[in-house]
C-alpha cells in the first residue's frame, strides 16, 4: 500500500474552519465604528456578493451605494440606528441580525444574506464590530416560496380566503386622511353553476382561471385581489382617482365576461354580478366594506344580473337573502354553497328555522348529490320490529334509480335484497367510520351484473348511522352506470352527516329542539377530530371543549380562560377571533391561531346560541388539529 502524505485531522482545526466556512459562502468583517470602516478578513472575490474589501463610510455606503437593495435600505438604516443609538452600559456588547438583499456579483441581481454583528460599547457608544454576511439566499427564497403558496389560491394565483382579508385589513389600517380612499368590489359569477354541472369540473377550472385572468386585465397590479369562494372574487381599488374611473372598470369587466360557453353542441350562458362599497362613507374596515359590497351585489343579481351596483342607503331595508320566489336559482345557489363551506353550520340552522327533520334531511341529501356529483343518496333507517332497513329519505339524479318507491320494491325486491346483503356482508371499519365501498360494481360484482344492471348501480359507499352503541341506520352515495372514486371529501361530509343523522335529525321526533339541541351539539362536536370549543364572549370562559381536547390535553390547567387553558397563554390569542364575532348574528370568520404547541394554526369562530335562555351569543372555534 503507498503511504498517504494526507494527515486525517483528530480534531477541528483553523483548516477545517476555513473549509467549512467557505462552503456556506461565510464572509467575516471587523468594524471600525469610530472611523466607519469597514475590512472584511477573507477575500471578498470568493464569495457570491459585489462587495470591495474595503468600505469606507460604512455606516452610509451600504444602503446609500447601492450594496443593499433600495426596497430594503429602509429596513436597513433603521437596523444602523438602532445600533448607533443604544444606550449601553460601559464595556457592554450587544448582538444584532438583520436580513436584507445584498448586490450580487455579474447578472445575478441582488441575493439575500443575513448580517450578524456583535457590537462593544464605551462610555461614548458603539467603537467595534465584529461580525459575518451568510447567504441565506436559497432558503429564504423557498420560505417565501412556501409562504406565497400557504396564502394564494392555486387556481388563480390571487390571494385566498385568510389572505384577501389580512392583507387588506393591513391596507386600511394604514392609510392617512391624505390619502386616496379605496373602494371594496365583490365580483361574483352568474351562472357557473349550470357550466359546472353540465361541461365538468376541468372545464369549471377553466372558467374560473379564465375569470380571474380578466380581473387581472381589469385592475391594476397594486389593486388587492383575492379569490374568496368558489366563484367569488374580491377587488380593493387602491388609491381610487375618481368614482368615474371605478365604473368604467367594472363595466370594462362586464363586457369582457358576457359570454357564451360551449361544449358539444351545448351552449351556456355567463357572466358576472358587481357590488361596491366605498370607502369611508360606507365603512371603514373588512367587515362593515364586505357586508354592504354583498348587500350591493346582491342588488345586481335581484336586478337581473350582468351588471354593477354601489351600495346606498336604499338597501339598508332590502331584505339581505334571496326571494326565492323571485329568483329561485339565484336562492339554490346561495343555499348550495353555504352548504358546501359547511356542513355543520348549515344543517343546525336549517333546524333552528324548520323545527323539521324530514325536510332537514331531504334538502341536505339534494345538496350532496349536487355537490360531487352522485346520482343517488339515501338513507336507510333500522326497523328493529322487522329486523330489516327501511329507506326512509332518497334524492335521485335523472340517472338515479329508487329503491325506496313502492312500485320498484315490489318489482325489484328480490334483486334490492341481494344488493343489500351484498352490502352488509362489505361492512368493515375505517378511519371515517363503519362502511362498506366498491367503486367498480361491473368489475368486482361480475357475477350479479344483471342485478346492478338492473338498479343502475356502478358504484357506491354505505356508512352505518350509530346513536351511543346502537346501529339506527346507513347513509349511502350511489353512482349509476361508470365507476367512481370516492374522495376523502366525500367520505368526510359522510362521516359528518351520518353523525348529524345519528344524534340530532334520527333523534328529533319526539324532542323539543330548542331544549335538546345542547345535548346533540355536543355529541356530534366530540365526533369531530379538530379542537372544539365554546367561549363565552364576555369572560373568555370556556362553556364546552370536545372529547379530542380532552385527550390532547390531558395535563392542561385548570384556569378559567380559553387561552390560558388551551394555549398556555397569559392574554388572548394573537388573531384570537372572540371581539371580531358582532353580539349578535350567523357570521363567521376565519383566523390563524398561535397555539398552545407554538405553531400558527387555521382556525374558524361562529357566533352560536347554546341555549335559547341566554340573552348573549357565544364563539364556536373550531381549530385544526395535527
Amino acid at each position: 500500500m503507498t503511504d498517504s502524505k494526507f494527515e486525517i485531522p483528530a480534531k477541528f482545526n483553523t483548516e477545517i474552519y476555513r473549509i467549512l466556512n467557505d462552503v456556506e459562502n461565510i464572509i467575516y468583517f471587523k468594524w471600525n465604528i469610530a472611523e466607519d470602516k469597514m475590512e472584511f478578513t477573507a477575500p471578498v472575490e470568493q464569495s457570491d456578493y459585489d462587495l470591495p474589501q474595503f468600505v469606507n463610510n460604512a455606516s452610509t455606503a451600504l444602503f446609500g451605494g447601492n450594496f443593499v437593495h433600495p426596497d430594503d435600505g429602509e429596513k436597513f438604516e433603521k437596523f444602523l440606528d438602532e445600533m448607533f443609538w443604544l444606550q449601553e452600559t460601559r464595556n457592554d456588547s450587544k448582538y444584532f441580525s438583520n436580513k436584507v438583499r445584498l448586490r450580487g456579483k455579474g447578472d445575478r441581481g441582488y441575493l439575500w444574506a443575513e448580517f450578524r454583528l456583535l457590537i462593544y460599547f464605551d462610555d461614548n457608544g458603539p467603537v467595534t464590530g465584529f461580525g459575518c454576511i451568510c447567504n441565506i439566499n436559497v432558503k429564504q427564497l423557498w420560505q417565501m416560496e412556501l409562504l406565497h403558496s400557504a396564502e394564494h389560491d392555486v387556481l388563480t394565483g390571487f390571494l385566498n380566503k385568510v389572505a384577501t382579508q389580512r392583507n387588506i385589513e393591513k391596507y386600511l389600517s394604514k392609510l392617512q386622511s391624505a390619502d386616496l380612499p379605496p373602494a371594496f368590489v365583490i365580483i361574483d359569477a352568474d351562472g357557473f353553476k349550470a357550466i359546472n354541472d353540465s361541461f365538468g369540473h376541468l372545464f369549471g377550472d377553466g372558467v374560473l382561471a379564465d375569470m380571474g385572468m380578466a380581473i387581472r386585465s381589469v385592475f391594476r397590479q397594486k389593486d388587492i385581489v383575492g379569490r374568496i369562494g368558489g366563484d367569488e372574487f374580491v377587488v380593493l381599488f387602491v388609491d381610487m382617482p375618481s368614482q368615474d374611473v371605478l365604473e368604467k372598470r367594472c363595466a370594462e369587466l362586464l363586457k369582457i365576461l358576457n359570454r357564451n360557453y360551449e361544449n358539444n353542441n351545448v351552449s351556456l350562458p355567463f357572466s358576472v354580478s358587481i357590488g361596491i362599497a366605498l370607502y369611508p362613507e360606507h365603512g371603514t374596515t373588512y367587515k362593515d366594506l364586505f357586508k354592504r359590497a354583498d348587500r350591493a351585489l346582491y342588488a345586481s343579481k335581484s336586478q337581473g344580473k350582468n351588471r354593477y351596483s354601489i351600495y346606498h342607503m336604499g338597501l339598508i331595508g332590502m331584505k339581505f337573502e334571496v326571494d326565492s320566489a323571485r329568483d329561485p336559482q339565484r336562492a339554490e345557489e346561495i343555499r348550495q354553497k353555504a352548504f358546501e363551506d359547511n356542513m355543520l353550520e348549515f344543517v343546525l340552522n336549517l333546524i333552528y328555522e324548520t323545527q323539521n327533520a324530514d325536510m332537514t334531511v331531504s334538502l341536505c341529501l339534494g345538496m350532496l348529490g349536487k355537490q360531487f356529483n352522485l346520482d343517488r343518496v339515501a338513507v336507510t333507517k333500522f326497523n328493529k320490529n322487522s329486523n330489516q332497513y327501511v329507506v326512509t329519505h332518497e334524492w335521485l339524479s335523472p340517472n338515479g334509480f329508487s329503491h325506496g318507491s313502492k312500485e320498484n320494491i315490489e318489482k325489484y325486491g328480490d334483486y334490492t335484497n341481494a344488493y343489500c346483503s351484498i352490502v352488509d356482508s362489505n361492512y368493515h371499519p375505517t378511519p371515517y367510520g363503519v362502511m362498506s365501498v366498491c367503486e367498480n360494481t361491473y368489475a368486482h360484482y361480475s357475477q350479479y351484473a344483471e342485478i346492478f344492471s338492473t338498479l343502475k348501480i356502478g358504484s357506491f359507499v354505505y356508512l352505518q348511522i350509530s346513536h351511543g352503541n346502537d346501529i339506527v341506520g346507513s347513509v349511502s352515495f350511489e353512482t349509476s352506470n361508470s365507476a367512481h372514486i370516492f374522495s376523502q371529501d366525500e367520505f368526510a361530509k359522510l362521516n359528518i352527516f351520518s353523525v348529524l343523522l345519528g344524534n340530532v335529525l334520527f333523534n328529533r321526533q319526539n324532542d323539543n329542539v330548542s331544549e335538546k339541541i345542547s345535548m346533540h351539539l355536543q355529541n356530534i362536536l366530540d365526533h369531530m377530530q379538530e379542537f372544539i370549543y365554546v367561549v363565552d364572549k364576555d369572560t373568555y370562559e370556556p362553556i364546552y371543549f370536545n372529547n379530542t381536547i380532552r385527550q390532547t390535553l390531558m395535563n392542561s390547567t385548570n384556569e378559567q380562560t380559553c387561552y390560558k387553558r388551551f394555549h398556555g397563554l397569559d392574554a388572548p390569542c394573537k388573531g384570537c377571533p372572540i371581539e371580531k364575532l358582532s353580539k349578535s348574528g350567523n357570521e363567521y370568520i376565519d383566523v390563524v391561531l398561535n397555539n398552545y404547541w407554538g405553531v400558527e394554526t387555521p382556525a374558524r369562530a361562529y357566533n352560536i346560541r347554546w341555549d335559547d335562555d341566554m340573552d348573549n351569543y357565544l364563539a364556536l372555534i373550531i381549530q385544526s388539529s395535527f
